[in-house]
């Protein structure tokens, strides 16, 4: 019992006299990591007839009256996988009971705002130049639509003056996002009440983002303006990106040219920047032009740095797609089907040839020639 007891105060007397173990090193302190937000963003969801009559089509294949998902089911990974994705409702959602219609009075079936939603979509721009097609009913029935989306965060149009007062905001990750968005007009359709349509104005503008940077950490703007089926952007254009960035706003995404058009950097009075994609062109449409097809997709991040706090938009890029349809070129108003969106990569070349617009008027449609309209229209000097 002794030499036992001897034996554990030797040991003791050892563990008391080793070298005390780094706890540090043992439990590493973990840094923190930065806070990142992913978007995604398309252009132009440009309903026309056609494209109509094939939803009609997919529903009754769906058991719904339209069925839009078939023509995104091309980018619906990517759209899902970003933390926040939008897209341009280019086309009024009034539903059916004010007759759906295409170009040049347009009018889509409640079935987009459903549609858009389950695809994975979750900011949507409302004001464009076809917002009052159908006048205040179309508004208020669009919003009724797309209020029913509770995933869905839309600005741009209103129904009341106390709705267009609010700003739009949602969070992701712990910060807040304000989303602003306007028109530069309404195809010289006056509103019946002032608010209904969120247009272009610096007194507003400046307004509007200064009661957005007291909500949130981050600015977005939707921005319908340009001219259509130019790559060139105009002076209305360079003049808003400045008051933008003036005014402090993160990021603004252009839409309504129907084309693509560049992505900038635009530097505000006091030092702030602004990223500023021109325009993303057309995400779905059956125009009839080559230019027409190709449109962009952009991704960026939204990045909260762990230590200092401070937030800044990174990442940027932007990538080509293609709207890809069929038809009978002798009947091309009316007869265009089988509309699928994808990414424009080389393999393009492999079904390029069964487009309807290729040898339509002269023109060609090739991986080859739609690039070079692309990097055209993104990579042009502004």
């Amino acid at each position: 019992m002794k030499k036992i007891g001897l034996i554990g105060l030797c040991i003791l007397l050892v563990a008391c006299s080793s070298p005390k173990v780094d706890e540090a090193k043992d439990n590493p302190k973990k840094e923190a990591k930065d806070t990142v937000v992913s978007f995604f963003a398309v252009g132009d969801n440009l309903l026309h007839d056609t494209i109509n009559y094939e939803a009609k089509e997919y529903g009754k294949e769906s058991g719904r009256n339209y069925d839009y998902r078939p023509f995104y089911k091309n980018f619906k990974k990517q759209i899902q996988e970003a933390d926040v994705s939008f897209i341009n409702q280019e086309t009024l959602v009034g539903g059916e009971e004010l007759g759906i219609s295409g170009y040049p009075n347009f009018n889509s079936p409640k079935e987009v705002a459903t549609d858009i939603a389950t695809t994975g979509f979750d900011l949507v721009n409302l004001a464009s130049n076809h917002s009052l097609d159908r006048g205040s009913e179309g508004i208020a029935n669009a919003l009724k639509y797309f209020d029913e989306q509770k995933e869905l965060t839309t600005a741009g149009i209103n129904d009341s003056a106390e709705r267009q007062s609010q700003i739009a905001t949602f969070k992701k990750e712990g910060i807040t996002f304000s989303f602003l968005a306007y028109t530069y007009g309404t195809n010289g359709i006056l509103p019946a009440n002032s608010y209904e349509i969120n247009y272009f104005g610096d007194e507003r503008i400046a307004q509007d983002v200064a009661k957005a940077k007291e909500l949130s950490d981050v600015v977005i703007v939707s921005a319908h303006w340009g001219d259509e089926n130019s790559f060139a952007l105009n002076d209305m254009q360079k003049h808003y990106a400045q008051v933008f960035a003036d005014a402090g706003v993160d990021v603004v995404i252009g839409t309504h040219p129907h084309v693509v058009q560049p992505n900038t950097w635009v530097q505000g009075q006091d030092g702030h920047t602004t990223y500023v994609i021109y325009s993303l062109g057309n995400f779905l449409g059956g125009m009839l032009d080559t230019k027409n097809i190709v449109g962009s997709y952009a991704t960026f991040d939204v990045i909260k740095d762990a230590k200092t706090k401070e937030i800044r938009v990174a990442n940027e890029d932007v990538k080509p797609l293609v709207i890809d349809f069929h038809g009978n070129q002798a009947n091309i108003l009316d007869e265009r089907y089988d509309y699928q969106v994808m990414p424009l990569t080389k393999d393009y070349d492999k079904i390029a040839a069964e487009h309807v617009l290729n040898g339509y008027e002269g023109q060609v449609v090739s991986y080859a020639e739609l690039m070079r309209m692309w990097t055209y229209g993104t990579k042009r000097e502004i």
